[in-house]
């Protein structure tokens, strides 16, 4: 009996060492959530849980979401607290909160995994602080066909991930990595503050401390770019994220201000002047200017002139 119930302790044990936590954030998403939770179903590695942290929805999202968690118990939902800021990076400092896995994979409300996704990266992270993946792109419908596509760019992990990243030649958005839990703690909070380039803000800090990780070159994820999303008002509209999005570089700077990644984050921004000016925005065209002052972006009489 008691060789029984050490085994049982044992089989815990590990069950826990190997759990991952899926943390998705939602606001919203009725009409297309069950397309992501159906890809985390159909995962071969069976050993997640998946908390979804509502931001307080107005449509049918909740009613969606309780019939999933009633037909599965690993999905586990949550309503983000009245006292917390509202927005993505707030639900996911939460969901961390109430997680039990020993890595932790945060997730979009209207994205895909490929069915091997988290079995490529479990057995890939090993003892490293993370692993990431590659993302693709796709807009309107999802077919699955798009698994079994031949990929024809490939990308290899970077020399020096940090600079490769902050210059967008390692792309990683916030779905791509699948952290230790323990390691990913030590730099929490996700900044609440921002709601544009939160997650570049946070990987680059994290990069930052050179990471030990693995890169798996195909993809894994399926990033849908066609709905709503406070990005893509951006776009449309400067004044919706301008702040943030000024803030997010700046902290950035404050982490790497080599000249060629000056130069970057001054044609970021000068992109973000002219949508200002063409929409006769001269009060966010002025901060544009004064960010590129104050941060010294003009390094040179060429860029200058």
């Amino acid at each position: 009996m008691k060789y029984e119930t050490n085994l049982a302790i044992l089989k815990t044990e590990n069950r826990m060492r190997d759990l991952i936590s899926i943390i998705i954030p939602i606001y919203n998403r009725a009409h297309i959530v069950s397309e992501t939770l159906d890809s985390i179903i159909a995962q071969t590695y069976c050993d997640w849980e998946c908390i979804i942290v509502d931001d307080g929805s107005t449509d049918d999202t909740m009613q969606v979401i309780k019939n999933y968690s009633k037909s599965d118990k690993r999905f586990i939902i949550y309503k983000r607290p009245l006292a917390n800021v509202k927005g993505p990076s707030s639900c996911r400092n939460f969901g961390i909160e109430k997680a039990n896995g020993q890595f932790i994979q945060f997730f979009d409300s209207d994205d895909i995994m490929h069915p091997n996704h988290l079995n490529l990266k479990i057995a890939s992270v090993g003892n490293r602080d993370f692993v990431t993946c590659k993302v693709q792109l796709f807009t309107n419908t999802f077919e699955k066909s798009i698994f079994g596509e031949k990929q024809q760019s490939y990308l290899e992990k970077p020399k020096d991930p940090l600079k490769s990243f902050l210059l967008e030649q390692f792309p990683m958005c916030s779905s791509a990595p699948m952290w230790e839990v323990n390691f990913l703690k030590k730099h929490l909070p996700i900044r609440e503050d921002l709601h544009i380039l939160e997650d570049r803000e946070f990987h680059a800090r994290i990069l930052s401390h050179y990471p030990s990780f693995s890169y798996l070159p195909d993809p894994l994820i399926y990033y849908r770019r066609d709905l709503k999303s406070s990005t893509n008002d951006f776009f449309e509209e400067v004044d919706t994220g301008i702040i943030s999005f000024l803030e997010a570089l700046g902290a950035i700077l404050k982490i790497q201000n080599g000249e060629d990644v000056k130069l970057h984050i001054l044609k970021k921004v000068l992109v973000f002047f002219r949508k200002a000016l063409d929409q006769r925005n001269l009060k966010a065209a002025q901060l544009c200017l004064d960010f590129t002052h104050v941060n010294n972006l003009w390094y040179s009489k060429d860029l200058k002139s």
